[in-house]
Order: structure tokens, then C-alpha cells, then sequence
């Protein structure tokens, strides 16, 4: 079971992307997503955008707990594994994307893998600040 420090930082992390996905998607892409009705089908109720971010952040947070002793905690340790962690899912799959599905703008290929790595690189540093583990030691 784990501690309630992990589920507070779940907690956290899910509201932070919420917001942060919110923004992107919901507010500054809205436009881009309306241009492209071939590409992008529109949702109005965005409940599963929200439990799809708790999901994943619960999933980013479990495989966190399992490098922590790679990265540490903190915000800087947090940040790290967010960075490493969005390169690692964002690149490759964004990047490539536009060569899956017709219509989708290469441009937005690369937007999206920048989103996607600060997605990563808040969410760590919310968990981060939030779940801490205890001392770490040094590697050599």
C-alpha cells in the first residue's frame, strides 16, 4: 500500500496538469483543434480528458516511486525525472504522428512533443515537492 504522501502528490500532480491541459488544449489549441474537423472530432464534456490526466499521472507517479533512488526528491529531482521522462514518451510519438493519421500538421507534431514534455517536467515537479521518500544514497 502506499504512503499517503503518494497519493497527496497523485492528488496534486492530477490538478496541476488538469490546469495545465486546460489552458494548452482547452483555451490556446481550441482554435488549431477547430481548424482541423477532419483531424480532431469535437468532445463537449471533457470528463475523460480529466480522469485520462489522473490516470497518467498516477501511472507517471507509480513509475517514479520505482527510479526514485535515480533522481531523489524535491523539485529538482522531480523536474528530472519529468523531463526524462516526457522526452522518453513525447518525442518519439509526436513526432512521428503526422505520418499515422492525414491532416495531422507536422508543425503541431512538435508542439505537442514540447507540451508534452512540460506536461512531464510539472508533473515531476509536483511530485517531486510533494513525495519524498528519505535520504538517498550517493552513487559512486
Amino acid at each position: 500500500m502506499k504512503s499517503s504522501k503518494f497519493w497527496l502528490a497523485v492528488l496534486a500532480a492530477g490538478v496541476a496538469v488538469n490546469i495545465f491541459d486546460y489552458l494548452v488544449h482547452g483555451i490556446w489549441l481550441a482554435p488549431t483543434y477547430k481548424s482541423l474537423p477532419d483531424v480532431f472530432r469535437h468532445m463537449s464534456d471533457p470528463t475523460w480528458f480529466i480522469i485520462g490526466d489522473f490516470v497518467a499521472v498516477l501511472v507517471f507517479a507509480w513509475f517514479y516511486d520505482k527510479v526514485y533512488a535515480c533522481f531523489g526528491g524535491g523539485v529538482k529531482g522531480g523536474a528530472m525525472y519529468g523531463l526524462y521522462a516526457g522526452i522518453l514518451v513525447s518525442f518519439p510519438t509526436w513526432v512521428f504522428i503526422h505520418l499515422v493519421f492525414e491532416g495531422f500538421p507536422y508543425g503541431l507534431s512538435w508542439t505537442m512533443t514540447f507540451l508534452g514534455i512540460a506536461w512531464g517536467v510539472i508533473a515531476g515537479v509536483v511530485l517531486g515537492a510533494i513525495y519524498k521518500k528519505g535520504a538517498v544514497a550517493v552513487a559512486l
